[in-house]
């Protein structure tokens, strides 16, 4: 049976590689996202703004020293995936779906870290006894 530390680490895998695709598409692919921007109503500095502060929030799920900032950046992916599946939503283009699979994994990490951090947010060792 597959361990809550393993499914932890395979969710947050898939998270983390689809924030990175989602960084590596606005700088590849500047000029079509800037286009989307645009006809999303948003300004286009925004792009690099939300590239910054989604890598800075990738380090500190990876890196994370308290539950506090884990918390606030769980909830700051929420905000900016589900207003981003909102906003295509409203504009009916059809690209809300990615945002939606974000969001799914985001939820799913979140349980599966509350699960296997322990109370210094420190990873527990799942089968393993400890010995005074």
């Amino acid at each position: 049976m597959i361990s809550q530390k393993t499914i932890y680490y395979i969710v947050i895998g898939l998270f983390t590689t689809a924030v990175l695709g989602s960084i590596l598409n606005s700088f590849l692919n500047y000029e079509e996202v800037s286009l989307t921007f645009v006809k999303l109503g948003y300004p286009i500095y925004l792009i690099h703004l939300l590239c910054l502060f989604q890598i800075i929030g990738l380090l500190l799920i990876w890196f994370n020293k308290s539950h506090w900032s884990l918390e606030w950046v769980f909830a700051g992916f929420f905000m900016n995936y589900s207003l981003g599946a909102i906003s295509h939503l409203v504009i009916k283009d059809g690209n809300g779906a990615s945002a939606v699979i974000c969001i799914i994994l985001l939820f799913v990490t979140d349980i599966q870290s509350k699960k296997t951090r322990d109370s210094n947010n420190r990873l527990a060792q799942f089968g393993k006894p400890k010995y005074i």
